[in-house]
């Protein structure tokens, strides 16, 4: 008995002395699950939240364009020509807006009025003047032809005094029928009361141009006709009541009545027009009187 007890306690101290492994035990593979059993899915990951429940950013405006005053034009390119703009289409102008065309009816184009316009003082001061003489006239619209030809308040003169008739009646400025209203009335009927005393009243001035768009002399080139600006009348006779008296080529030695009416008239034209061209002073002014009123530098007239 004893000597069982020493060998065990001999055995004892020796498992207490023996030294534990470097490593400790490697844990084996879980076993696979049986066939019956399902197998656990992972945990599946959290989905993203819908687009639409994400606030969208607030739109920011889009800027508003400056007013018409401040746009700045672009800089004009300093190489080559600018584009010219394509002419518009031929054909008359396209109907209004909402109105369908009319057949064989076209609005026309509003006339651009490129004249010179006068001055509203002036121009009433010598309506005022032409209405004390008995000048029989009515105003027109403004007339423009293009090529500088056209005014910008022309009026019609139908009897130049009382009495005595434009034949036929004239398109002229209101200048002009003034200053001849002031020498029918200052120098025409005094010196023909004299001159032509046989010939009884002036009943009429025939008039062979006034407004009419052309050069001077009709010419095909040159400087436009002062008819052209209704500055001008051509006088071609005198009607009385015993007849009718044309201009004519009076003669420096020409010693009979008519022919010193005639000079007379063509002299006293010049105190109240700037151009007087008598019969027979050019080639074109052969049997009538030109008159007219151009405006010429330091008051000089030119009478001929």
């Amino acid at each position: 008995m004893t000597k069982r007890l020493a060998v065990i306690l001999i055995g004892l101290g020796l498992l207490t002395g023996a030294a534990l492994p470097p490593t400790g035990p490697v844990p084996t593979e879980k076993p696979p699950a049986p066939a019956d059993q399902p197998a656990v899915p992972p945990p599946a990951e959290k989905p993203p939240a819908p687009e639409e429940s994400v606030p969208a950013p607030a739109p920011v405006p889009a800027p508003s364009p400056p007013p018409a005053e401040d746009v700045v034009p672009a800089e004009k390119p300093e190489d080559g020509p600018s584009p010219t703009p394509e002419p518009p289409p031929p054909g008359p102008p396209p109907p209004a807006h909402g109105l369908p065309p009319v057949p064989g009816l076209q609005p026309a184009a509003p006339a651009a009025i490129r004249v010179q316009p006068e001055d509203p003082e002036q121009f009433a001061a010598c309506q005022a003047e032409l209405k004390t003489l008995g000048t029989v006239f009515e105003t027109r619209a403004p007339i423009d032809d293009g090529e500088g030809c056209g005014m910008s308040n022309p009026i019609i003169v139908r009897e130049i005094l009382p009495g005595i008739k434009l034949a036929p009646e004239a398109t002229f400025r209101c200048e002009t029928a003034l200053q001849l209203a002031r020498l029918t009335r200052e120098t025409i009927v005094p010196a023909a009361r004299i001159a032509l005393a046989d010939k009884g009243d002036l009943k009429g001035i025939q008039q062979a141009s006034a407004y009419i768009c052309r050069n001077r002399n009709s010419a095909e080139t040159g400087k436009i006709s002062e008819h052209a600006h209704g500055n001008a009348i051509d006088i071609a006779a005198l009607e009385f009541d015993k007849g009718t008296v044309p201009m004519m080529i009076a003669a420096q030695d020409d010693g009979t009545f008519p022919a010193a009416f005639q000079r007379s008239l063509n002299a006293a034209a010049c105190l109240y027009f700037t151009t007087v061209l008598s019969p027979g002073s050019d080639a074109t002014h052969m049997d009538h009187l030109h008159l007219d009123v151009i405006e010429r530098k330091s008051g000089y007239r030119f009478c001929r």
